[in-house]
């Protein structure tokens, strides 16, 4: 056989292999850069480019199936920026493959991930060498200049929203007071006749947590009765600072709060995103 001949064997031989390698017996195919995915569904959307704003929905889990992270608590919140990968075969190189309105799944090793894509330890759980299995389904692509706007009128709305509840609240429990700036009401039950706090000072108050509707979320009857601690700068909710500073030594105040001047959109502990908060306090003696 000529040398032509085994030269065009070779050839065919060679892509039959890259065939095989590129389609897996599991159903997913494999890029040249060593990325595994598995397109789901296809609409044929939007692509998005490097540096747009990608809404989302992400899962990712474990080898023995256990859920890591779903984004689906953040709902349409949870959007990402598409960068170039943080490591060959990276997880942004899937998402660059997609469309508005396509899922997919991808096979990531999880030490690259965590090192390279989170910028985090690897959780002890899991073994150098595996795999995470991410579930993918794109939203929208938006630009920065979209994704800006709609972050935007999201505040406005979430401040109109936070603005009527307070209102209703307040209305509801005769409070007339005007807030002392937006979102924050205080709420003077007894004024107290010691001394006044400053930064710096130790404390001891007496304090209860709440929603709007009286549920009890948290409180100093949960530790003991009051709680001690030093008055600092910034370690504490800034309407908690300027509340304690404006009281005397036997005072209480309500703290009525909108969800920007509370915890935000994040939450805390028991407290959900974007939730308004009413804090009672007593500043029983600076010592």
């Amino acid at each position: 056989m000529s040398g032509m001949k085994w030269t065009s064997l070779y050839n065919v031989l060679l892509c039959i292999v890259l065939f095989l390698y590129s389609c897996s017996t599991d159903g997913f195919k494999v890029t040249e850069t060593g990325l595994k995915y598995k397109i789901i569904e296809q609409k044929n959307g939007i692509k998005p480019v490097n540096g747009q704003m990608l809404r989302m929905h992400l899962r990712y889990i474990d080898k023995t199936g256990k859920e890591l992270y779903n984004s689906a608590v953040l709902g349409d919140a949870f959007v990402l920026e598409l960068t170039d990968p943080t490591f060959v075969g990276g997880l942004e190189e899937g998402f660059a493959m997609m469309g508005e309105g396509d899922s997919a799944v991808f096979m990531v090793p999880a030490d690259s991930v965590f090192e390279k894509t989170f910028q985090q330890p690897i959780p002890a759980r899991i073994e150098k060498g595996d795999w995470l299995r991410f579930e993918v389904r794109l939203k929208k692509v938006l630009t920065k200049g979209e994704y800006a706007s709609q972050l935007q009128k999201n505040k406005a709305e979430k401040v109109e929203k936070d603005k009527a509840q307070l209102e209703r609240y307040l209305a509801e429990q005769n409070i007339s007071v005007q807030p002392s700036r937006p979102g924050v009401y205080f709420v003077v039950f007894k004024p107290g006749t010691g001394n006044t706090p400053v930064v710096g000072d130790s404390l001891e108050i007496r304090y209860t947590g709440r929603f709007l509707s009286g549920e009890v979320f948290d409180g100093s009857s949960k530790i003991g009765g009051t709680l001690k601690f030093r008055l600092e700068k910034g370690k504490y909710l800034r309407a908690w600072e300027e509340a304690l500073c404006s009281m005397r030594e036997g005072g209480m105040t309500r703290l009525v709060l909108s969800s920007d001047q509370a915890y935000g959109e994040q939450g805390l502990g028991p407290v959900p995103p974007d939730t308004p908060v009413i804090f009672d306090m007593e500043l029983i003696r600076i010592f």
